[in-house]
């Protein structure tokens, strides 16, 4: 067998495995496209982003193990209070299945707001 054979055969092979594997091979970053990311949780992702449809909010994912929604924004340092009604808003349909906390994200990803099931913004 040819060298080249053995090479198209190797990365059509590291190709299948990537295909099938369960994690990234990279690490994502957050998303700007103003979509929930595909592994949003049991629809908490696309839940609290079509409930956030607006312009500043840059996307929404759902990190450790669905248990927290944070959401992107371009919201700056003085914004905090803007950030807690965003996060007021989320918690009207983010406590579902594990999500029990919310983040909102400034533009430089400082925390503005942050919230927890059964209790207000902060």
């Amino acid at each position: 067998m040819s060298s080249g054979r053995l090479v198209l055969i190797a990365g059509a092979t590291l190709l299948a495995l990537a295909a099938c594997s369960d994690s990234p091979a990279t690490p994502s970053a957050a998303p700007t496209s103003g979509t929930a990311t595909s592994g949003d949780c049991g629809g908490a992702g696309t839940r609290v982003q079509e409930r956030l449809a607006r312009p500043g909010v840059q996307g929404v994912r759902v990190e450790g193990q669905c248990t927290t929604v944070v959401i992107a924004t371009t919201l700056s340092d003085g914004d905090a209070g803007t950030a807690r009604q965003l996060c007021d808003l989320a918690a009207e349909v983010a406590y579902t299945g594990g999500v029990n906390g919310i983040r909102v994200l400034g533009q430089a990803d400082k925390e503005l707001a942050r919230g927890s099931a059964g209790a207000k913004c902060t």
